[in-house]
């Protein structure tokens, strides 16, 4: 069993510095040294395309993950990408797009504290990475990660919720994980369903710093942002019930600015089948409400299709890959 493991920084690969933590070169290779001598076995294959703090991560850093992954894909029985936890969602969606449902499992681990914390949980996610690839036949890009007081779940990396505030915990949405690690074994989740992969992108788009979408979370009292000709998309997040204040006058004005910079305006959070009277403007107003897809992983698939100039957005949008739809 062969697994190269990337690392890119992140909880798990710092350590406390004078109470501070920060990346650190060395604490890389101490997550490997930890878990051989915890009694784990396997061949192991290091690199490591960039150290950041994942709160530091903007697009650039997706290229360069990117291209380490691709070069290496078809050596390895499977692949470990290292990651901090606060924008572990994004560049799970990003390697989730980019390889869909792959041959060769890549699965994302982090940490909640540093490594040589007792409180940490990297050396458990680390091992259930490693387990979950040795159990083999699974597909595309995962993420593992042990909440407190639970088993180590197995997440569908293009699936996960955003953190709640002050909380580390790791959710796939509606909590249908893909699977759990329990006494070294891999258990399906017999309630976990998905599309085949119906699309695929070809060519992995040269991310830039920022984004060409601009993504809208609602609020009450809510002030709508300025819109310019960087800006190829607008996602709006609904609320839990898959609604926005519609009655809004500087929504009205807000879509019709959109319109006269041909703007598509696209939701996300809106399930089919569950009305509201809110709901039935979202055609007049020129709102697309996307298929059941987390937020943030339709962010960063809108993000793809406006770089990679897609002629129907919301087509493309709609072809499952790498299990996103539900």
């Amino acid at each position: 069993m062969k697994i190269l493991v990337v690392f890119t920084g992140g909880t798990i690969g710092s350590c406390y510095n004078d109470g501070v933590i920060s990346p650190d070169s060395n604490t890389r290779y101490k997550l490997i040294e930890m878990y051989k001598q915890n009694g784990g076995y396997a061949e192991f294959d290091a690199i490591s395309p960039y150290t950041v703090l994942s709160e530091n991560l903007n697009g650039e850093y997706f290229n360069l993950l990117y291209n380490s992954v691709k070069e290496n894909i078809n050596n390895y029985d499977g692949i470990i990408v290292t990651h901090g936890t606060d924008t572990l969602q994004y560049t799970s969606a990003v390697l989730s797009y980019m390889f869909g449902l792959c041959n060769t499992p890549i699965v994302l681990v982090s940490a909640n504290y540093p490594l040589e914390s007792e409180k940490s949980n990297g050396l458990e996610n680390f091992s259930a990475a490693v387990d979950f690839i040795k159990s083999g036949n699974n597909k595309g890009v995962f993420v593992a990660y042990k909440n407190n007081g639970e088993h180590a779940n197995i997440h569908r990396a293009s699936r996960l919720q955003k953190h709640l505030a002050y909380s580390d915990k790791i959710e796939s949405v509606n909590n249908i994980y893909y699977g759990e690690i329990i006494n070294g074994n891999f258990i399906k989740n017999i309630n976990y369903t998905e599309k085949q992969d119906e699309i695929k992108f070809e060519n992995m788009p040269v991310f830039k710093s920022t984004s060409p979408v601009l993504k809208i979370t609602p609020y009450v009292g809510m002030a709508y942002p300025q819109l310019n000709k960087n800006i190829k998309a607008v996602l709006m997040e609904s609320y839990h019930s898959g609604t926005v204040n519609t009655a809004s006058k500087d929504l009205e004005k807000f879509c019709n600015t959109a319109k006269q910079f041909n703007i598509p305006v696209f939701l996300t959070g809106s399930e089919t089948g569950f009305f509201y009277e809110s709901k039935e403007l979202y055609s007049k107003l020129g709102i697309q409400v996307l298929p059941t897809v987390t937020p943030i992983s339709a962010y960063i698939k809108l993000w793809i299709l406006c770089e990679n100039n897609a002629k129907d957005i919301y087509k493309a949008f709609s072809k499952s890959i790498g299990g996103d739809i539900l």
